[in-house]
């Protein structure tokens, strides 16, 4: 779970100038940035119940703009953000075609801390709070055997929605809500290699609907007129690994994202150029599946990555994360 810093930077600068500033505008902290690794592409087929739990912390000390320049409005920035995520998925016992038919349920709490040296600007808001619902029907194929009939190939397709439920604070520059619903559809695939060796990946769409309460602690006001609406550009990323059998139950290997906005935030219904966000994230994890009695199994996923070719956000230099699953 993420929450992006853009244009907040130019906001809090254009006031101190100005006395009124462009307005702040990012993409919702819900998204899956990296939440998701190794052997992706498989969830269980029998029904029953999940609980997923993941747990992320990222620091980032430098807030780019969009040609990947710190911006220089800020002295030392240092913004923080812990985020706990309930997940919880139902797999149902209804066959569509050679896929099974389920549902997931995500709930994050966000803490924010943000701290700023002087002379510069400053970004309100923060503490604890619920983020944003995110919920939505999943379709887990079957696996696809190879020619010897080892597992090769097996796929999920997902359409989440994001509601708008968590703490938005127009006042604020650092909220745990987006305040705007926005659909995120995902394919979800792993491609077995060999007995040791797996590539997963999952590719995003994500498209925002306009927020008519845009949040920042200045006034905004855009090409000449007071902010009435804002409306985050729609968006494609991917979560890509890929691991190796040390053992039966250890798994090592690399993970990461790339994110890309592909059309321009707005402002008024008006287009606010030069604000594309972008962000890549790399480094190693590991997953443990620990066996329960009955032949089910906990999975636990251990990830960190670094964030480069930043552009229009707060670049976080680690990203720590532990993801945990219990079926029921």
């Amino acid at each position: 779970m993420r929450k992006t810093f853009m244009f907040a930077a130019a906001c809090c600068a254009a006031n101190l100038a100005h006395g009124q500033a462009p307005p702040s505008v990012g993409q919702p902290q819900g998204i899956n940035l990296g939440g998701t690794s190794f052997f992706d592409g498989i969830t269980g087929t029998e029904p029953g119940w999940a609980y997923l739990a993941t747990l992320r912390y990222g620091s980032a000390n430098a807030i780019k703009d969009n040609t990947g320049t710190d911006l220089p409005f800020f002295n030392r920035p240092k913004i923080r953000a812990t985020t706990l995520v309930n997940q919880f998925s139902y797999t149902s016992a209804t066959r569509i075609g050679n896929g099974t038919l389920g549902f997931n349920a995500l709930l994050p709490t966000v803490h924010l801390d943000g701290s700023f040296a002087q002379p510069g600007a400053v970004l309100q808001g923060g503490g604890t709070a619920l983020g944003d619902l995110i919920a939505g029907p999943v379709l887990q194929f079957d696996m696809m055997p190879g020619p010897t009939g080892h597992p090769m190939f097996v796929h999920r397709l997902e359409f989440d929605v994001i509601f708008p439920t968590g703490r938005h604070d127009r006042q604020s520059d650092l909220n745990q809500g987006s305040g705007a619903y926005a659909v995120n559809p995902y394919w979800a695939a792993t491609l077995f290699l060999g007995p040791q060796w797996e590539v997963s990946w999952r590719l995003h769409y994500l498209y925002n609907f306009k927020n008519t309460d845009p949040a920042s602690s200045t006034p905004t006001a855009w090409q000449g007129r007071p902010v009435t609406d804002t409306q985050a550009g729609q968006a494609a990323w991917i979560n890509f690994a890929a691991s190796y059998a040390i053992t039966r139950h250890l798994h090592l290997g690399l993970n990461g994202y790339y994110f890309k906005q592909v059309s321009d935030s707005k402002a008024n219904g008006a287009d606010m150029a030069g604000s594309r966000e972008q962000v890549l994230g790399l480094g190693p994890g590991l997953m443990l599946e620990i066996d329960q009695q009955g032949g089910k199994k906990d999975v636990l996923w251990l990830n960190t990555y670094t964030e480069s070719e930043v552009r229009n956000r707060a670049r976080s230099r680690l990203v720590l994360q532990a993801r945990y699953v219990h079926t029921f």
